[in-house]
């Protein structure tokens, strides 16, 4: 009995650190119940207040490197303020087609933050609008490529592409393989989100040439600010204990104010924030 105790709490580990975003998830609905204001971070821990200066290694620490990319840019250009706040080089990546989605990857190049296509990928539940640009796997090869180039030439600046959703598509080895083809084109690269583990397109991105990597946390399935820094610091975690590691967040979430509150805790850990072009392979 003790020992299938310990394995089912083993497993519930592993799932809470692995389980896709919540946008892939059935039955999951992001932000369930009331939300604190934005700058509600009272419930996450001892913290002094960010300096805002460069974040410097601690002194004797191993340094570790992060990247952190807030996804589903585009609709408002407001969106930004909080992630400009920051003053670190994270990542924005920018879904195509949306109201504000040229003047957003436009303002973040100009702030110094790298742009990423966030490309709508189609996922595993049946019927999920992808919006603007969207990829399913029913399309032919041809127009999925043209459809990259169209949605890569709608996002100004872009240094590299990563996935919306897209559990469906990125299982798929002629999809991706035909979304790479186009990021080989234009000399990017490409950041698999991970919402299945049965991605192929670090595989394919591999055969292909393409430099690629892969998120290792997701930090805000749940827009709650314990839950975010929780995320956070396993993110920390991680990246000691590999030298690096990638974490997707979301600009319509809390997630840019608790990583404010919470970078003096990268900076005694050792970690610098890096664009996740740095850790691309």
């Amino acid at each position: 009995m003790l020992a299938a105790a310990l394995f089912a709490a083993g497993m519930g580990l592993w799932a809470g650190r692995y389980l896709p975003a919540a946008q892939e998830r059935p039955g999951v609905t992001p932000g369930e119940g009331p939300l604190r204001p934005r700058n509600d971070t009272s419930r996450l821990g001892p913290s002094p207040g960010a300096s805002g200066r460069a974040l410097q290694p601690a002194a004797g620490a191993a340094q570790a490197r992060v990247a952190i990319i807030f996804d589903d840019a585009g609709a408002t250009l407001a969106q930004l303020d909080p992630i400009l706040a920051l003053g670190r080089p994270v990542t924005i990546a920018v879904l195509p087609g949306l109201p504000a989605s040229q003047e957003v990857a436009a303002r973040a190049a100009a702030a110094g933050l790298q742009v990423l296509l966030h490309l709508p990928l189609e996922a595993e539940e049946t019927g999920r609008a992808l919006g603007p640009g969207g990829i399913t796997s029913d399309m032919e090869t041809e127009a999925i490529k043209t459809q990259v180039r169209a949605a890569l030439d709608g996002i100004p600046g872009a240094a590299g592409v990563s996935g919306h959703m897209g559990s469906r598509a990125t299982a798929d080895r002629r999809v991706m393989a035909a979304v790479l083809a186009v990021v080989r084109e234009r000399g990017l690269f490409f950041v698999d989100s991970r919402t299945t583990t049965r991605s192929v397109v670090l595989d394919v991105a591999r055969e292909l040439g393409v430099p690629a990597a892969a998120r290792v946390v997701f930090l805000d399935n749940e827009d709650d600010p314990a839950y975010i820094a929780g995320q956070l610091r396993q993110l920390i975690t991680l990246a000691k204990m590999r030298g690096e590691a990638i974490g997707i967040g979301h600009v319509q979430k809390v997630t840019a104010d608790v990583l404010r509150a919470l970078l003096p805790e990268f900076e005694r850990a050792g970690i610098v924030l890096v664009p996740v072009s740095s850790l691309v392979r």
